[in-house]
């Protein structure tokens, strides 16, 4: 693909992340003002370590997305979104910060546990920037309540990646599936 058809790509992906006119800014697309704090809820990381989900954000900006490993429909676009992502933040954020951090987030407390995780990172992938954790089922409840991420259906999530600062407040909502290049350019944005 020539540079000049994934200029316009990823900016026309961009477009797609930002909101429409007269979006409330706790809408469900675009710039959160102000800020908005997660709730505080203990995780179970990918490699076993259990921690508060504000210790996993602190300090770096990050992308979110929640998923489950179960899932054969919908989730294993998004981890190929995250590992796309993956590579772009390498190849372009040498310098830029502090590395921007990426967490999958399971909704499914009961099913998914440290070794399911870890396994879903191989699967895309993953390397040090790229995390997976779980709540309990309260946590996840209040995560998809904070996040305005619940749905209809057996999935009953947002396929919205969610972009936090380095406080781990919820700053961007980006649309449904958005794409790769539509993320990275919501991140620059929202860093800028």
């Amino acid at each position: 693909m020539n540079r000049a058809r994934r200029t316009f790509l990823g900016a026309a992906g961009a477009a797609l992340c930002w909101p429409a006119p007269g979006l409330r800014a706790h809408g469900l697309l675009g710039p959160v003002l102000p800020a908005l704090a997660l709730p505080a809820v203990e995780v179970t990381l990918h490699d076993g370590r259990r921690l508060p989900l504000a210790a996993v954000l602190r300090g770096r900006p990050t992308a979110l997305q929640l998923m489950f490993t179960g899932c054969s429909a919908i989730c294993p676009v998004q981890g190929a979104v995250f590992a796309e992502l993956q590579a772009a933040l390498r190849r372009d954020g040498a310098g830029r910060g502090p590395a921007v951090q990426l967490l999958s987030i399971s909704i499914d407390a009961l099913g998914d546990d440290a070794r399911a995780l870890a396994a879903w990172r191989a699967r895309f992938g993953a390397g040090p920037d790229w995390r997976a954790a779980v709540p309990d089922v309260a946590g996840v409840d209040r995560l998809l309540d904070t996040l305005r991420g619940r749905t209809a259906g057996a999935d009953r999530h947002s396929t919205q990646v969610f972009l936090l600062d380095t406080a781990g407040r919820l700053v961007f909502r980006c649309a449904e599936l958005a794409s790769a290049d539509a993320v990275a350019q919501a991140l620059r944005q929202s860093r800028t």
